[in-house]
């Protein structure tokens, strides 16, 4: 009996205390979601301070940020990029009509001669918050 309540606890624990797995090493996967160079290409707005979705992005963030080699990794497997790429979070946007959530990270180019920077466009599902795909676009100076 005892044995069986020392496993349970054990069982237990780390249920509680590991961290949840990330959503971006599905990036990683044999079957990873579509990964598009390009930009997102339906209409999203930022969303407004207040907004219930805003504490939701912290933990997708985090997540994101914990794991910016992956964003670098995206880029170069796509453009030819040889200088550092430092991503920042830029914002989160909703497209209301398709029920997606964007996150877009922006690194910007250290010596810009055509292109401004990189981003990469997290688009989650609503209401799941599950990864959808990823955009990697090489944003020309405007």
């Amino acid at each position: 009996m005892r044995p069986t309540i020392i496993i349970l606890l054990f069982i237990t624990s780390l249920i509680i205390f590991c961290p949840s797995s990330s959503h971006l090493t599905k990036f990683t996967s044999s079957s990873p979601p579509p990964v598009i160079t390009g930009y997102y290409p339906h209409y999203h707005s930022p969303l407004p301070a207040g907004h219930p979705l805003l504490r939701k992005t912290l933990s997708l963030r985090k997540d994101i940020e914990a794991h910016e080699s992956l964003l670098r990794e995206l880029v170069r497997h796509r453009y030819p990029v040889k200088s550092p790429l430092e991503f920042h979070f830029s914002y989160a946007g909703i497209d209301s009509l398709h029920q997606h959530l964007i996150l877009r990270y922006f690194a910007p180019n250290p010596q810009p001669d055509e292109i401004a920077g990189w981003q990469v466009q997290f688009v989650y599902q609503l209401p799941s918050l599950t990864i959808k795909s990823a955009y990697i676009w090489a944003v020309p100076l405007e």
